[in-house]
Parts: structure tokens; C-alpha cells; sequence
């Protein structure tokens, strides 16, 4: 079971732990400027459990595929079963298109603010 806290943050989407994607994610992370171990990833399978996450400050989720199989929608924080959600590009569509960059940083920015880590 995983560490629960408020004050952390959960990042969820396909190819979150190698290859590019994963070079990709930990650039993205390292933008976040979090504390040590305030940042989770976990790779959005087919057998996501979200009542094994409950308890995170925010969900990141990367990609309006997996978003839309649990009803989450692009377009800021929003609130889900208590736990605020926030969809974001997916790693898969940031490396094809880095254009999409700009909106995926500005999502990350709304994350830093609404956790009180430095925001730029």
C-alpha cells in the first residue's frame, strides 16, 4: 500500500518508469522543484486501483486517454471523489509534439502553486 499524505503529489500515465518517456517525466518532476519524496509515479495500467491512492494532495495524470476511462477531463484541477485531479498531456504526445509542452508546463505550474512548492 502506498504512502499516503496530503502534501504530496501522484503522477499517473503510461511509460512513467524508462525509455524517453520516462527521461521525459523525470525532467518534468525535477521542474516541479518538490521537496524530496514528495512526488509518486505510478504507471496507469488497465488494473488501476485509485482507492489504493486516496490521501495525495493532487492526481497529475498524463493523457486524456487513461483520464477519460474515469470520467477526468483536460482543463485544470477539478475535483474527484474528495481528490483533486488535474489531466495533463501525455508523455507520449509531448515527445511527438513538443509544442504541447507549453500547456503541460502550464498545468505543472498550477500544481507547484497549489502545493506551495516554489512556482516560477
Amino acid at each position: 500500500m502506498a504512502r499516503k499524505s496530503a502534501d504530496r503529489v501522484l503522477i499517473l500515465g503510461f511509460g512513467v518508469h524508462g525509455g524517453p518517456s520516462g527521461e521525459l517525466l523525470s525532467k518534468m518532476v525535477a521542474s516541479l522543484q518538490a521537496p524530496p519524496g514528495k512526488v509518486t509515479l505510478e504507471e496507469a495500467g488497465n488494473d488501476f486501483d485509485p482507492s489504493r491512492w486516496f490521501g495525495f494532495g493532487i492526481w497529475v495524470v498524463l493523457g486524456e486517454e487513461f483520464a477519460s476511462r474515469h470520467g477526468w477531463k483536460r482543463g485544470g484541477l477539478q475535483d474527484w471523489n474528495g481528490v483533486r485531479v488535474i489531466v495533463t498531456e501525455s508523455l507520449e504526445d509531448l515527445l511527438q509534439r513538443p509544442a504541447l509542452k507549453r500547456s503541460a508546463w502550464e498545468d505543472l505550474k498550477l500544481v507547484m502553486h497549489e502545493m506551495g512548492w516554489k512556482n516560477p
